[in-house]
């Protein structure tokens, strides 16, 4: 521990400064006057620094990695990790070739950087205590042209947050209710997905919908999983808390309508506040069941669940034509749109769900999941991961990709 000149006013307001002002020596030409911006705000006074019980913070970029590129137009999330022994970290501030961009004061400490040049350039955190000690880390990035746009798949998530998923799944079987079980599948599903070579091109929507609907989230797989630590628990949690949030009616008809102005604008590139600026829709081929014949089908799916029959806030029960197969969007060669049901097979929620979808152009069979019985549980979270893939469309499309895992 050594004796260094600490600025007065920095001492008891951090925060208002975003660097340390902490000198070797005192500022003669100033008569003892902090030299930082603005003048005179602040003295010099000599004390034991670091100050007694303070310890210095560690911090360290997660994401991106050394070894990472990015395209010109591309959007980092860019994440860190802070700690200290001892007190709290205040926040963590970004900073591009030395340039403050934003900060953060709660973890998991992100930031969302939009590359605008083509030019390699220095990503830096400092994490400061709130005692005002600081630690920084950095590394370098390297920008490319990108030359052809990439290619993205999608998937949108329509997630029932009305009231009776609060219900217990299976009563006198397991005390979990539905919103618990799905919200820690579809986490379970997406993390799934992180050793797919091209997960951060694979982008994944979630809106959560009772009578009304929010979007919870829109990044890459890739993404979501640094931006939770790495952690499926932290990502159940969000969601799971995200949904609890509504608890109205089931608006079946608004949730789908959404999803199709979402796509529409997807194909047509004009999504407002997408990550990537620039992007060409991932185009599989299929062979079409029963026959030689081939079709091509974007990487795009729309998951839609729900326990319920259609209730809008009208107290209107009509269900609506699927807009997928009413309204065709140009370049959506098939009914895109998979569903699940939480409940009997009798039920009348169920009979419209399942009256709403196509059947699947491999293998002829409904794009339909029912979870009827806890030991069905065991393919949500393969459900999710299949949807968020888009690599299958009906039970046994998922029975195919859980062979091929094994």
């Amino acid at each position: 521990m050594a004796e260094k000149w600490v600025c007065s006013d920095w001492e008891l307001h951090p925060e208002k400064y975003p660097t340390i002002h902490v000198f070797d020596k005192g500022n003669e030409e100033e008569e003892g006057f902090c030299p930082e911006d603005p003048a005179f705000h602040g003295v010099l006074m000599l004390k034991q620094w670091p100050p007694p019980g303070g310890n210095t913070p560690a911090v360290t970029i997660t994401y991106p990695s050394k070894t990472d590129s990015f395209v010109k137009g591309s959007t980092i999330n860019i994440l860190a990790e802070a700690s200290v022994k001892e007190g709290e970290i205040a926040r963590v501030e970004f900073f591009i070739d030395d340039d403050k961009i934003g900060e953060d004061s709660t973890s998991p400490f992100t930031y969302n950087y939009a590359i605008t040049k083509e030019e390699d350039f220095v990503i830096k955190v400092m994490a400061w205590t709130d005692v005002g000690l600081s630690d920084t880390a950095e590394i370098n990035v390297s920008v490319t042209s990108g030359g052809v746009d990439p290619e993205i798949g999608l998937c949108i998530m329509m997630m029932d947050a009305s009231a009776s998923m609060l219900d217990i799944a299976y009563e006198g079987i397991s005390p979990l209710t539905k919103l618990r079980l799905v919200a820690t599948s579809a986490a379970a599903g997406i993390f799934d997905l992180q050793r797919m070579h091209n997960n951060p091109h694979a982008f994944v929507a979630g809106y959560k919908f009772d009578d009304r609907y929010e979007l919870m989230f829109m990044d890459t797989v890739a993404n979501l999983i640094n931006r939770y630590d790495r952690d499926v628990r932290k990502f159940a949690a969000y969601i799971y808390e995200e949904l609890f949030k509504m608890q109205q009616g089931t608006d079946i008809n608004q949730a789908l309508a959404v999803a199709h102005s979402f796509v529409d604008k997807f194909m047509k590139k004009q999504l407002p506040k997408f990550p990537l600026p620039r992007y060409t829709p991932m185009i599989q081929r299929i062979l079409k069941y029963n026959s030689n014949q081939s079709v091509a089908i974007p990487n795009v799916r729309v998951l839609i669940y729900t326990d319920g029959m259609q209730f809008d806030t009208r107290g209107s029960k009509i269900l609506h034509d699927n807009p997928f197969t009413k309204d065709l969007i140009p370049g959506v060669n098939h009914d895109i749109v998979i569903g699940a049901f939480f409940g009997k097979e009798n039920d009348d929620g169920c009979k419209e769900l399942k009256g709403l979808v196509s059947k699947c152009p491999i293998h002829d069979v409904e794009q339909f999941f029912l979870f009827d019985s806890p030991d069905k549980i065991g393919n949500l979270k393969y459900l999710f991961r299949m949807a968020s893939g888009a690599s299958g469309f009906c039970p046994k499309c998922l029975d195919k990709e859980l062979k091929m895992e094994v």
